[in-house]
């Protein structure tokens, strides 16, 4: 072999393994920030090691850790495969071993698999290190590897390869702590420069958060999240553009959210409960972004340009589709106005506070267990969750003229006062409003 060839072929090796490491760095710094613990770097090289950057028989089943079967200490693997390997013992010689080794249906789950393994008492010290030798010391003190040289290794790798560079200290951008489901679609457009607003997408389904990213893995395509009740799933970490609105400016500059339908065609509803967490995710992603307000316009060419502060957009503005359908599209301006109040004055509801709206005391018109207790609905999908029945009562309660409290009645009031009809018509929270604002201390009655 000549000196060219041997350097094209070191060549060719070192451009493979750099490929390795840029795939399974971003499930890597997904599940140890999901998990809060775990040096990015020494997992990476971890990796690279054990799988042969991605070649052993063990890696083909997408265990790239050299993670051993232990019957349900691992929930996220689709089986086992039986395959051999060299272990070290203490006096430095080698022995063959074949075992049950775990298998995975993908590179995420492989992933997430070997952080479920480690994430017992016996590896607590582990967890506990911030720099990449101390956590492979750590760990291989804790009986994870036998080679004598295990840290020596892992951390030429990390050298060689720079792999410091996922550890870093604050990043350039965060990922919601409202996340409980991660599932890293391998399609985006790439690292983003800033983030100034957010395209709300449905899913034209009551998808689960995991169903939602399985479908992103076929579909080559993705979004920063999907909301499902109280799930949140992440399938693009906020850092790079999601592939999801058919607009690749758009998405370079917006996270983007898929919503789960709870009634299909034609309105494509979405629970109260979905609804609450969309809002919370909404002001979350504001507040973690530096976006002082969320702003929607009616006109389509204001929201595409992001002008007169316009920063919220849909699917249907760049594509043929009815995304995000008719009911997310009619509760646009209302979303945009309660996480721009949140983001104002993070006023969490209590009993000593009162439920407070622009700057006013809504209690007279709101008590959450007269709320629940009259609406067969609200009780089924909140029981007693106060803040889940402010959020509706404010969402949704004030427009569909529910009455919310036993001193208010909305259509009472509405039919004693005909100066309110002349001033309100059907702008139905105005009446609400209108009471704790001035007919309360007015004497007016609403019963």
């Amino acid at each position: 072999m000549s000196l060219t060839e041997l350097i094209n072929l070191m060549e060719n090796e070192m451009s493979y393994q750099e490929d390795f490491i840029n795939k399974i760095a971003p499930y890597v710094q997904a599940w140890r920030d999901f998990y809060g613990w775990g040096v990015a770097s020494a997992i990476i090289a971890q990796a690279c090691l054990e799988s042969a950057y991605g070649r052993s028989k063990k890696a083909q089943s997408n265990n790239f850790f050299g993670l051993k079967y232990r019957d349900g200490r691992v929930t996220c693997n689709s089986g086992y495969l039986i395959d051999t390997s060299s272990e070290q013992l203490p006096d430095g010689t080698y022995i063959t071993i074949k075992t049950k080794w775990y298998a995975f249906a993908d590179m995420n789950t492989g992933v997430e698999g070997y952080f479920q393994f480690i994430d017992t008492g016996n590896y607590a010290p582990a967890k506990t290190q911030t720099t990449p030798e101390g956590y492979l010391q750590a760990l291989k003190d804790c009986g994870y590897a036998t080679s004598k040289n295990y840290v020596q290794n892992n951390m030429k790798v990390i050298e060689t390869y720079n792999l410091t560079k996922y550890d870093g200290g604050k990043p350039m951008y965060s990922n919601s702590p409202l996340v409980n489901y991660v599932d890293i679609s391998p399609h985006n457009y790439g690292p983003r420069k800033s983030v100034d607003g957010i395209t709300i997408h449905h899913m034209a389904g009551n998808l689960s958060v995991k169903t939602c990213g399985q479908v992103f893995h076929r579909k080559n395509a993705s979004s920063n999240y999907g909301v499902n009740g109280r799930d949140v799933g992440m399938y693009c970490e906020e850092k790079y553009g999601a592939c999801t609105s058919s607009n690749k400016a758009n998405d370079m500059r917006m996270i983007t959210i898929e919503v789960a339908n709870e009634i299909c065609a034609p309105y494509w509803t979405i629970s109260a409960e979905s609804m609450d967490t969309l809002v919370t995710l909404c002001t979350d992603i504001c507040k973690r972004n530096g976006i002082k307000k969320l702003v929607w316009s009616d006109n389509k060419s204001d929201r595409i340009n992001h002008r007169n502060g316009a920063n919220m957009t849909m699917h249907c503005d760049f594509a043929s589709t009815a995304c995000p359908g008719p009911f997310l599209k009619q509760c646009m301006a209302n979303i945009a106005m309660l996480v721009t109040q949140r983001l104002e004055s993070e006023v969490t509801p209590t009993p000593a506070s009162g439920y407070m709206l622009n700057g006013y005391n809504y209690s007279p018109v709101f008590d959450p267990v007269f709320y629940s207790n009259t609406y067969a609905d609200l009780k089924f999908a909140f029981n007693d969750n106060a803040e889940a029945l402010w959020n509706h009562f404010i969402t949704f309660g004030m427009n569909e003229f529910r009455q919310a409290s036993a001193e208010f009645n909305p259509q009472v009031y509405k039919d004693n006062y005909e100066d309110l009809r002349n001033a309100y018509g059907d702008d139905n929270p105005m009446y609400y409003w209108h009471y704790v604002a001035f007919g309360k201390n007015e004497g007016r009655s609403a019963i």
